[in-house]
């Protein structure tokens, strides 16, 4: 009967022991884990106060006060004269339809080959 209770003593001792150094490891982890979290907290705090910054330097440097004065600065554009100011109706442009496009390209090419055959008369009783 001794052994019976040292063997149960030991067996508890034993687990004891093991669920200590389980509880041990566990709250080392923890503590590693609320260290990662805290840094990654602190991260996006710093990233949330940078975005903060960021958008007070854009608002500034897009002020429309501030880029007319560039502009003036380092653009040298006149004031438009109204001489420069058009009709539509007086642009040059020449609208075809496609269809008379072609008719015009085929006119075109037969009067340069008629042109052509012309020449070559000429040469033609030049050469007799």
């Amino acid at each position: 009967m001794n052994s019976t209770k040292t063997a149960t003593l030991s067996l508890w001792v034993t687990l004891t022991c093991l669920v200590g150094f389980g509880m041990f490891v566990m709250k080392n982890q923890v503590q590693a884990l609320e260290s990662e979290l805290y840094r990654i907290n602190q991260s996006i705090q710093d990233d949330v106060k940078s975005i903060h910054v960021l958008k007070a330097e854009w608002s500034h440097l897009n002020s429309p006060s501030r880029l007319r004065t560039l502009a003036a600065k380092h653009i040298l554009l006149n004031p438009v004269k109204p001489e420069q100011i058009i009709n539509y109706s007086a642009l040059p442009f020449e609208y075809q339809s496609e269809s008379e496009n072609k008719r015009m390209l085929a006119q075109r090419n037969i009067n340069n080959q008629a042109a052509r055959n012309k020449e070559l008369k000429k040469l033609v009783k030049a050469q007799r």
